[in-house]
């Protein structure tokens, strides 16, 4: 069985909001009008840091599960499947927000939108990853675990 799924995010509607943000700013402060240069470079600044969190896509890279994100893929997590103890469906809240980051008690996030995810646990880490398909994923991942627990032999077996 194979998993492939890319979530895509909004975060390009930020590039006019912070834009028209500047400019009523422009217009309400006194001074010199902000130079037109601004507004490019700020669009700029937030485009390509949109273009490298506006997907996140999570795959069967053979031997382990990869998260990216992109299309810009300069963010990746490759989690060996043999590392896997368990799996469940969760969900996250505004306090666990949306990108790459790690809470105390909660574990590593992995998300650009939404709050469905699938927690994945690797002994004492927690991964925390992002997904509009929490069930296919969820799936994918107890298959894997369930291969793996059919694959190795028991210690009672070898010993038997």
């Amino acid at each position: 069985m194979r998993y492939h799924n890319t979530q895509y995010g909004r975060w390009y509607l930020l590039v006019p909001v912070i834009v028209l943000y500047l400019f009523i700013l422009d217009l309400i402060l006194p001074g010199k009008p902000i130079p037109w240069w601004t507004y490019l470079l700020v669009a700029g600044i937030v485009g390509g840091i949109t273009l490298c969190f506006t997907s996140l896509t999570i795959y069967d890279g053979g031997d382990a599960l990869v998260v990216q994100f992109g299309p810009i893929p300069l963010l990746r997590k490759r989690i060996p499947y043999e590392a896997i103890t368990r799996v469940e469906k969760g969900r996250t809240s505004w306090l666990d927000g949306w990108g790459i980051h790690y809470r105390l008690g909660w574990g590593w996030t992995y998300n650009v939108w939404g709050f469905d995810c699938v927690r994945v646990f690797c002994g004492k880490k927690v991964y925390n990853l992002g997904t509009d398909d929490p069930d296919g994923l969820l799936a994918f991942l107890q298959s894997q675990i369930a291969s793996r627990e059919t694959a190795t032999p028991s210690i009672e077996a070898v010993n038997g």
